[in-house]
């Protein structure tokens, strides 16, 4: 049967940067693809009326897309060469240390750890749980699932989190989840600038709002000038 995709995107009518919106139109996108922006508060309620909206057209699958993420024309076709029940593309944490964003271990409360890339992985990758950023779903799957298919709080009541509960209990349902290490998303964020100083060197300091910030000396003409005498320019 042919895929029938409908792209669902929850958002607040913003974006985190204006070019999202150039990486989302030049998505190459199958015949029959459908596509829905769900103006919601809650990403949990979008992504549920997302899927109702899915079931009601005959859809065969749904990508689920953040509206703060950053793909290369080809993504959404990797992930249907693979004809699965849930597989995802790969991206990482806005934040240092940037975290990929699957996990390979769960506990019995649903809290999951972080699954490193070590290098040698192969294309597909299964996972315990992953994000819902840039991820593809066969309708098919929420024939096993209870109402409301997408929760808030599921694992932390304090947290905005919707995707590690899903997830959870797509698991438990039967379904096992692949993220293909080759469809590579950007995850657009936010950095401060900071000028820092070591001893006599200069560094500009990205601050992400992660654990530490990232020293990277600054560049100087001299710098410049040396590079190109040793590239014998």
């Amino acid at each position: 049967m042919e895929s029938k995709v409908l792209i669902g995107l929850i958002t607040q009518e913003y974006a985190r940067r204006a070019d999202f919106y150039d990486y989302f139109h030049l998505l190459e996108k199958p015949p029959n693809c459908m596509i829905l922006f769900c103006h919601d508060r809650s990403p949990a309620h979008g992504r549920n009326l997302i899927i109702q909206e899915a079931i009601r057209h005959n859809c065969t699958h749904i990508l689920f897309m953040d509206d703060d993420m950053a793909c290369k024309t080809e993504a959404l076709m990797q992930l249907l060469e693979h004809d699965l029940d849930i597989v995802t593309g790969l991206y990482f944490t806005r934040s240092y240390p940037h975290q990929p964003l699957i996990f390979d271990i769960a506990d019995e409360s649903g809290a999951c750890l972080f699954s490193y890339m070590t290098g040698d992985e192969s294309r597909l990758k299964e996972v315990v749980n992953a994000g819902l950023g840039f991820c593809l779903v066969k309708t098919s799957i929420f024939e096993k699932l209870e109402k409301p298919y997408v929760r808030l709080g599921e694992i932390d009541s304090e947290q905005w989190c919707d995707d590690v509960g899903f997830f959870n209990r797509v698991r438990k349902a039967g379904f096992k989840i692949f993220c293909d290490t080759e469809c590579r998303i950007g995850h657009i964020g936010t950095l401060i600038v900071w000028p820092n100083k070591e001893g006599n060197e200069w560094f500009s300091g990205y601050d992400t709002g992660g654990k530490r910030v990232i020293n990277v000396h600054q560049i100087t003409p001299n710098m410049v000038f040396q590079g190109l005498k040793e590239n014998g320019s």
